[in-house]
């Protein structure tokens, strides 16, 4: 039988023992937590590491893996060439292969692989149909470095030596023959207005206008195979957008003129270059001013006892400042002040309206 008188000191004792024991390691804890927490805002925090998600619907030319050469993705002719075109050309997207080769894992991935859409109208595994070759609804990613200096030259030498004109020997028969229609042939189809509509209503004739090369029709008589850059060397034309081209385009300010039947016995059907004298020493499209000198005009439009047009209408002006000029353009450009070359080619010193009492 136990003595429990002796037995409950001990039982205290040893309760005592473990309540201080206790005590000790908590505050042993709590010391080390607080230098723990001491350290660690002592140190500086590491930036959480940025994750970056590649969206494979937008395919650009600009990423690196993108940049080797063209003809590694882009064979020529593509397959479709007949269906698409009347001569050899690149009518289509690349191959599956060209993407697979680099992008197996996002190709089959799902069954609707987000990579598909670039070229895919419908992404399904039964799915063919594509969108149009360029996607018109996609912003381009190349522009065309074409250098008219160039072009000339070879045209010129062309001309010089009929041997070797035989291509163009069409083109040499005619009467109204020019280099520049060779690519650029007179217009067609209705002129676009803007959204706002034709300034006065004037609407220009189809022949106002020429046409400018939209395939590769007007380029591959010489640059198929025979001449670089040929049809493997996309890079030869197409540069990147980006950084390259001006945001505008050359515009007309001179409406009224007419390409091809102008005046009354079409004496507008001369040599382009006789008219467009920059064109011939511009060396890119970047920054192209096809723009005419005025005395391009003035030879025929400003003669004493010919046709005096341009003096007439600054006459115009000296008896109403407000006088807006309409011979050769709408009100939008007529309402201004004649640049001091019109004056000059009229032998008078140049004018503001302003300074018209």
């Amino acid at each position: 039988m136990v003595n429990s008188e002796k037995s409950q000191p001990q039982t205290e004792a040893w309760r005592t023992t473990l309540r201080l024991r206790s005590q000790r390691l908590l505050a042993t804890a709590g010391v080390i937590l607080v230098c723990a927490g001491i350290s660690v805002i002592g140190q500086k925090r590491k930036p959480a590491r940025a994750t970056s998600k590649i969206d494979y619907t937008q395919f650009q030319h600009t990423t690196k893996q993108h940049q080797e050469a063209c003809h590694i993705c882009h064979k020529a002719p593509s397959a479709n060439w007949k269906q698409a075109s009347g001569f050899p050309d690149i009518a289509d997207f690349p191959d599956h292969d060209a993407c697979v080769r680099c992008h197996r894992s996002q190709f089959f991935k799902g069954v609707q692989p987000a990579i598909c859409s670039n070229c895919h109208s419908r992404v399904s595994p039964r799915g063919e149909a594509r969108f149009a070759f360029r996607n018109e609804a996609r912003p381009e990613q190349f522009k065309i470095d074409f250098p008219h200096d160039k072009h000339q030259d070879v045209i010129a030498a062309i001309r010089a030596d009929q041997n070797t004109a035989l291509r163009f020997a069409h083109a040499l028969q005619r009467k109204d023959y020019n280099n520049c229609t060779i690519c650029h042939s007179p217009n067609r189809q209705a002129p676009k207005a803007l959204a706002s509509g034709w300034v006065d209503g004037f609407v220009p004739s189809f022949d106002s206008f020429k046409t400018t090369p939209a395939s590769h029709a007007a380029c591959f008589n010489c640059h198929w195979k025979g001449q670089e850059p040929t049809a493997n060397n996309c890079a030869g034309c197409h540069k990147p957008a980006e950084n390259y081209f001006p945001d505008h385009v050359p515009h007309r300010i001179s409406m009224k003129f007419r390409h091809e039947g102008g005046g009354e016995k079409g004496i507008h059907a001369a040599e382009c270059t006789t008219c467009h004298i920059n064109i011939t020493k511009s060396a890119s499209l970047k920054g192209l001013k096809p723009d005419v000198p005025i005395t391009g005009c003035t030879e025929c439009h400003n003669k004493s006892g010919l046709r005096e047009d341009l003096g007439n209408e600054l006459a115009q002006i000296d008896k109403n400042k407000g006088f807006v000029c309409s011979y050769c353009h709408t009100s939008e450009t007529g309402k201004r002040d004649p640049p001091p070359q019109h004056y000059m080619v009229a032998d008078r010193p140049p004018l503001t309206r302003k300074e018209i009492k």
